[in-house]
């Protein structure tokens, strides 16, 4: 049975672009308030775009439909900034670069890079004084980007260097405008915006650059970090290793794209963290009965905090929105999409759809907990997908799991954050981030050593 198509229909054909380039969360919510399981737009002369709303719709974007839809425009137009690497290439080259980079996220690598995790989020506590207001969306992205340095490149050389750091910053404010409609065209036109990204760019591959080539010179495995697998991956098939520029474009893309996503969600983890008391209670008696920083093999032993992260994931996924485009005419539900739609399936809105989801917006552990299903209807497996899916879900899903626990739970050990000032709203950009500060003050804690009680017998603050 086809799954129900519903129209959005506007005041004119290109009301929708308008409101793609002022706001894109607002735009989208208005596409997801039409309902149904697909919702189609027109954009006048333009391909249409169409929003996808069910599980099932969304496998098939990311299974089904795969071989007949290519990344959206956006992230093709990204290509001037990040190249040819996993998250704007196409097979076969995605499919060939997926496979060099995989053995760089098994778990024995994971090991290696939670200590440089757990040694920075406790250099990163170290700065913090009692009742002193931290910015926590600035000091989460300070922190995720020394953790990108270390993990990347042996060094901090991201946050050190104001250049450096500044140069990232305004590489991922590129990444943004590469989103906008039409940014095809004004993209390339001579603005200060343009020449401002233009020094980003050369700036961030002249560290790479040079980094590769020192690596080069005094020889690949002296470092135990994403850098050295990089060079030292080979084709299991013809055994050729890859050139600099394809290096280059895996380490920008996994620097700009995979430091944010971390650092949104914990920001938004210390925000839902300061509203929830009693989530907040959960978490401190887990991190506290550990007695010690946490370690690699701690994350299976911290559901708490894995909760956290989760539950904040659902309600403001970093990749809140992800693009396709039919390659040719595709079949969704009830809807029949000629070849250059773009597609969207927005995780911000199906993680908050009733249809799937229990009293949605409450902020609730419990859904994530490792007793979950004797509790809640079995999930569907497409209704909660942060990390995307299929051939081209995240290859770095399980070295962000492991940042965000680890980092959440060293900071927590000692620190307590309370609102200084309201919640940011959210924007809705390349990810999901606070549109402005989020004040907080950090509040000193004293370990303790209680066990973590029964999350299931701990109702949420909004439940009460």
């Amino acid at each position: 049975m086809s799954l129900d198509a519903r129209a959005y229909r506007g005041r004119y054909p290109g009301d929708l672009l308008v409101a793609f380039a002022r706001d894109l969360l607002g735009a989208v919510g208005a596409l997801d308030a039409v309902g149904g399981d697909v919702v189609v737009a027109s954009l006048g002369r333009l391909p249409p775009v169409a929003l996808v709303r069910h599980p099932d719709l969304v496998r098939d974007v990311f299974v089904g439909l795969n071989d007949r839809l290519t990344k959206a425009r956006g992230l093709r137009l990204a290509k001037t900034l990040l190249g040819e690497g996993l998250l704007t290439s196409e097979p076969p080259h995605h499919t060939r670069q997926r496979r060099l980079l995989l053995p760089a996220f098994h778990h024995t690598r994971l090991r290696l890079y939670a200590r440089a995790m757990v040694d920075a989020a406790t250099a990163e506590a170290d700065t913090w004084r009692d009742g002193a207001t931290v910015d926590a969306a600035a000091a989460m992205n300070r922190l995720a980007l020394v953790i990108a340095g270390r993990t990347l490149f042996s060094a901090d050389v991201l946050v050190h260097a104001d250049r450096v750091g500044g140069a990232v910053a305004e590489a991922m404010a590129a990444f943004d405008r590469s989103q906008f409609p039409m940014a095809d065209r004004l993209m390339w036109l001579p603005t200060p915006a343009r020449h401002r990204a233009d020094r980003a760019r050369a700036t961030l591959d002249a560290l790479v650059y040079n980094l590769i080539a020192r690596r080069r010179t005094d020889g690949v495995g002296a470092h135990d970090d994403l850098l050295d697998m990089l060079l030292a991956a080979r084709d299991e098939e013809t055994g050729a290793a890859m050139s600099d520029t394809e290096v280059r474009d895996e380490a920008m893309t996994l620097l700009l794209a995979g430091h944010e996503t971390t650092a949104v969600a914990l920001a938004w983890a210390w925000a839902a963290l300061a509203e929830q008391p009693d989530a907040e209670a959960a978490l401190h008696a887990e991190v506290d009965a550990l007695g010690r920083p946490p370690t690699f093999d701690d994350v299976p032993r911290l559901p708490v905090t894995r909760a956290v992260v989760a539950e904040t994931m659902r309600l403001w996924p970093p990749a809140w929105v992800v693009g396709r485009e039919a390659a040719a005419e595709v079949t969704l539900g009830a809807a029949r999409l000629p070849r250059g739609t773009t597609i969207l399936f927005a995780p911000y809105f199906i993680h908050r759809d009733a249809r799937f989801w229990p009293d949605p917006s409450r902020f609730d552990l419990a859904r994530f907990m490792p007793d979950a299903d004797s509790r809640e209807p079995a999930r569907h497996k497409f209704a909660y997908v942060p990390f995307s899916a299929g051939r081209r879900g995240c290859i770095g899903e399980r070295f962000a799991w492991t940042e965000a626990v680890l980092v959440l739970a060293t900071l927590a050990q000692r620190w307590r954050l309370v609102p200084a000032g309201p919640r940011p709203a959210a924007q809705g950009s390349v990810t999901l981030r606070p549109a402005g500060p989020m004040p907080m003050r950090a509040e000193a804690r004293h370990r303790g050593v209680t066990p973590p009680p029964d999350l299931g017998a701990i109702p949420s603050a909004a439940a009460r």
